[in-house]
């Protein structure tokens, strides 16, 4: 009997976090496909502890900086993976990559931040890295159609559209009276992306006098720069409770009036796939965002779509908040699940 193709999934971070639910969602439902999937993650005490499915197998890899390549290297020569994904590959890829020469690689972007890089020398050290990579790989997957269009124009490769799927977590039932009227934005904080413009939107409604209750669920580096921004303004109904676990925060998206995700058309947007729109249609509530990217793909036609500007964010939000609360959005979700995503990967990897 023929054994089954093995692939190892590379994670750099914490299980408990969206930043490993790709690979261990992946896993999980090709190990039911026949793989033998496993997955290496950061040995410390988070994951250690962490509960994780007995479907895939993970193995701890030492993340230092001085031990992490041998701590792979010494996984990877001892299970002999067919295959290696590892997701938005960086130096450790190019490095570990260079090392294994006879490894096949699949890497996977979900995004692709080389676009920010102002510093025009990193910007070509960046963009010679990516070309590297690309050519390395085995194979190439992107989480977006646009990015996979892009990477096919400027590096002649083909790679696989492989979006994000569904939160594995049930979502909570909102019981009479628990409902909110608020607004509820949620995700990280970060400079890049457009938070930014739901602060402003606040403060076009506030000069306006048609100030409404807003919440943002997150933390980041931009969370003083948004609180400042919000006194300036002078805001009184907009809240910053920071990072929230995962039953509160998905009990916040349920309960809210309406949730609002900003997003510009630049191409780091059009370059990911925001896994939060999966959250926010599984949160069955109203989404009041902008037709960029991957959302409408998730998102269908049930949204709210407006320009992403302060001004037209700010009319949408009022005048959803002015109504009664809407039933909740039936969004299709019945083509975006891990397990499908895994067919789709299978039958690409058994093609190599």
């Amino acid at each position: 009997m023929m054994a089954p193709r093995k692939i190892l999934f590379i994670s750099f971070g914490d299980l408990s976090t969206t930043g490993c639910i790709r690979a261990s969602q992946l896993a999980v439902h090709l190990g039911r496909l026949g793989w033998d999937a496993q997955v290496a993650i950061p040995d410390t005490p988070s994951n250690r502890a962490f509960e994780h499915s007995e479907e895939s197998n993970r193995f701890f890899y030492d993340p230092t900086a001085k031990k992490i390549l041998p701590s792979l290297g010494g996984i990877l020569r001892k299970e002999r993976p067919d295959f290696v994904h590892m997701l938005n590959p960086k130096e450790k890829a190019l490095m570990l990559s260079t090392i294994h020469r006879r490894q096949k690689f699949v890497f996977d972007w979900e995004d692709w931040t080389t676009f920010v890089e102002q510093n025009p020398i990193r910007r070509w050290y960046k963009e010679m890295r990516d070309r590297w990579l690309i050519r390395r790989a085995a194979t190439v997957i992107t989480a977006s159609s646009w990015l996979s269009s892009y990477i096919l124009s400027r590096f002649s490769k083909d790679s696989l559209y492989l979006p994000y799927a569904c939160l594995p977590k049930e979502f909570p039932n909102p019981g009479s009276g628990n409902t909110k009227s608020v607004a509820v934005g949620m995700g990280s904080l970060h400079p890049n992306w457009d938070h930014d413009l739901l602060v402003e939107a606040a403060g076009v409604l506030r000069g306006r006098g048609q100030e409404v209750p807003i919440r943002w669920i997150g933390k980041g580096a931009e969370l003083e720069r948004c609180q400042t921004r919000a006194a300036e303004l002078g805001l009184e109904k907009f809240e910053f409770p920071g990072y929230l676990d995962w039953e509160p925060m998905l009990r916040e998206l349920r309960e809210a009036h309406c949730l609002v995700f900003p997003i510009r058309r630049k191409e780091l947007n059009l370059a990911r796939c925001p896994f939060k729109c999966f959250q926010f249609a599984q949160a069955q509530r109203p989404v009041i965002t902008s037709d960029v990217g991957e959302v409408r793909s998730i998102l269908g036609d049930h949204a709210v779509y407006v320009e992403p500007t302060a001004e037209a964010l700010a009319d949408a939000i009022y005048e959803t908040m002015l109504r009664a609360r809407q039933p909740d959005v039936a969004y299709d979700l019945s083509k975006h699940t891990w397990e499908q995503r895994a067919v789709v990967l299978s039958e690409h990897l058994r093609a190599i």
